[in-house]
């Protein structure tokens, strides 16, 4: 058992590694929704995609240069994305009923930069469920659920066990369902040490709008 444990805490992962799981996890669950909605176990593999996208911008929050520039990269993100989710999965370029995940990443940048401004312990917490709110109402991808898991793991980035039963529990406990596979997304979490890695922010960045675009033509093209 000990030796088991020694192999473990040397294994680790790049962020970059790390980025290609979500992705792959990300691309794994579209297919699911787009394709095969009867089939569970798709939407169960991309459970893992948004705990490791949250973690990924927790710390994005921690490392960036400039956090004024970082928060706009994603919204400007959210709104190209915007038309290519609502025709990808509602059928319309716009449906405002249900806004994409980088518009729940956005607000979370901002969210982090009020908790990090704001010295009263009161008042932080009223700037995060304004934020919250803000999120239920614009009815963002995971919501205020996916604000609470990154808020988890900016504030106990340097605290794994307890990150870990904090994001678990939002996973398994007030997410639940399918979400509580997302759990599972903190095993490559684990892993990861703090090394960058190869770097492809850009491509990291596009591959959610390009990758919608692409199952949108493979779908047209099956309904011709």
């Amino acid at each position: 058992m000990d030796n088991l444990k020694r192999q473990w805490s040397k294994m680790e992962i790049t962020s970059f590694a790390l980025k290609w799981i979500g992705i792959v996890s990300m691309i794994v669950d579209h297919i699911g929704r787009m394709f095969f909605p009867d089939i569970w176990v798709f939407t169960a593999i991309g459970r893992l995609a948004f705990p490791i996208f949250a973690f990924l911008t927790a710390v994005g929050f921690m490392y960036t240069a400039n956090i004024f520039r970082y928060g706009i990269r994603l919204f400007l993100l959210a709104l190209l994305s915007e038309p290519i989710f609502d025709y990808a999965f509602f059928g319309t370029f716009f449906y405002p009923d249900r806004q994409n995940v980088f518009f729940t990443l956005t607000l979370a940048v901002w969210m982090l930069y009020l908790w990090i401004s704001v010295n009263n312990l009161a008042v932080r917490w009223i700037a995060v469920i304004l934020i919250m709110l803000i999120s239920e109402t614009l009815a963002t991808d995971y919501n205020s659920m996916g604000l609470l898991m990154i808020l988890i793991f900016y504030c106990f980035n340097n605290e794994n066990m307890k990150q870990n039963i904090l994001v678990a529990a939002v996973n398994i406990l007030l997410m639940g369902r399918i979400q509580m596979f997302g759990a599972l997304a903190l095993i490559p979490i684990s892993l990861y040490k703090g090394e960058q890695g190869r770097k492809m922010k850009w491509l990291f960045y596009s591959m959610y709008p390009l990758h919608l675009l692409c199952l949108i033509v493979i779908r047209e093209a099956i309904l011709r």
